[in-house]
């Protein structure tokens, strides 16, 4: 469905002012910026932000979900009992190369919100989105392989908590790898877990 002529403008003013967010948090941290920061940064009036949110922390909220949600989305494409499928074949799975490129297409938003200037609860709400959309599914598979006698939870945290370091390192580089070369190194890991597992359980 095409958009509409305000429908684009919402969509532009929106993105500025997540934008300008952005910079500000860079700027002096999260804590320190008012609206009239953000309106007067952007080059806005203080009633075309409340248009579209209630404070800083509304834009904040909705700003994370909006990216936390994308990524969950394109998370659900990708099937773990499929992993051995490609990776035995040392082929790079396509559904995990487009949560990279995602990751990457959003780099700046992540890097920010995960630094000191950021919010301090956002690495946990990415955790438990990347948990919940992948990370349980593949903890079954190894539990039901290799009988592991740890209570699930333990055993999920620690493997969403691994793959969340990992793009934390990844995003926080000056230069990071390109999303190819991450999903060839998710691959390594996964392969490199797995016999892992296997000598530790003979």
């Amino acid at each position: 469905m095409t958009q509409s002529l305000r429908e684009i403008k919402v969509a532009k003013t929106k993105d500025l002012i997540k934008e300008t967010l952005l910079d500000l948090i860079e700027e002096k941290g999260f804590e320190a910026i008012s609206v009239r920061d953000i309106t007067l940064k952007a080059g806005l009036n203080r009633g075309t932000f409340y248009l579209h949110y209630r404070d800083k922390y509304d834009l904040m909220e909705k700003s994370q979900n909006e990216i936390l949600e994308g990524l969950q989305d394109k998370l659900k494409y990708l099937k773990p009992n499929e992993f051995d499928e490609f990776y035995s074949k040392d082929m790079i799975y396509p559904p995990i190369l487009k949560v990279f490129h995602y990751l990457m297409e959003n780099q700046r938003f992540i890097k920010i919100l995960l630094s000191s200037k950021g919010d301090p609860a956002f690495p946990k709400k990415m955790k438990e989105y990347i948990k919940g959309a992948l990370y349980d599914k593949l903890v079954d598979i190894i539990e039901n392989q290799y009988m592991i006698d740890i209570p699930h939870e333990y055993t999920t945290a620690f493997i969403s908590s691994a793959f969340f370091g990992v793009i934390e390192q990844w995003l926080g580089n000056d230069e990071p790898s390109s999303p190819d070369e991450m999903a060839i190194m998710h691959m390594k890991m996964l392969k490199f877990m797995k016999i892992f597992i296997g000598q530790i359980m003979k």
